[in-house]
């Protein structure tokens, strides 16, 4: 099974994303009509912590529990300015920034990683700032970074809380991947940390 951790984004920022992709889809035609790229669905289209690769259903059934009772507390996230990977040369991804929620899921990473490794997944091989990828780029002919990103950006800002992450089975074909979920976590409500500081 191959699995990954992900935040579902809330509605509006769906929203802000689908307007994005269309209007950047657009624009990669006018500067680059020979340039291929794989746009990703709407309902498709989230925010990665980890990808973990194949892995058993025991290996997996045992996730959910080790990612039980999360400590982040549940945030308000909203999406930013677009990006390019890698930042010079031959672009490969297409992503939105977030404009809210940057430092929080930077922070939700960590602790997915420290419980994860409990379990014996080792650290993940890079890391990036949190990002929702929006296109891979398969033939980069006639994109340049600066161009691509040039007048491309969320005109009305979008977001809404996020209080859970979710393991998703991916399961490959000729259409695309097909994203299936395996279980939910919550994350801390916020409440919680009020009421922790009103008794102390």
């Amino acid at each position: 099974m191959r699995m990954f951790i992900a935040v579902e984004l809330p509605a509006r920022a769906l929203e802000v994303a689908a307007d994005v992709s269309c209007a950047w889809r657009h624009h990669v035609s006018s500067i680059a009509p020979a340039a291929k790229l794989a746009w990703v669905p709407v309902e498709r289209i989230h925010l990665t912590l980890r990808f973990l690769g194949n892995v058993t259903l025991s290996a997996a059934t045992a996730l959910v529990p080790a990612l039980d009772g999360l400590e982040t507390v549940a945030f308000d996230l909203s999406l930013g300015e677009p990006g390019v990977f890698p930042a010079r040369g031959a672009p490969r991804v297409l992503w939105l920034g977030l404009d809210r929620g940057l430092v929080e899921c930077a922070a939700l990473e960590r602790e997915v990683s420290k419980r994860l490794a409990r379990t014996g997944f080792p650290p993940a091989a890079s890391s990036s700032s949190p990002h929702v990828t929006l296109a891979r780029v398969r033939d980069p002919r006639g994109l340049s970074v600066p161009a691509l990103t040039k007048g491309v950006a969320p005109v009305h800002p979008g977001g809404g809380r996020i209080d859970a992450i979710t393991l998703f089975e991916s399961r490959l074909s000729s259409a695309g991947p097909t994203y299936t979920p395996f279980g939910r976590m919550s994350l801390r409500p916020a409440s919680d940390t009020a009421r922790c500081a009103w008794n102390s």
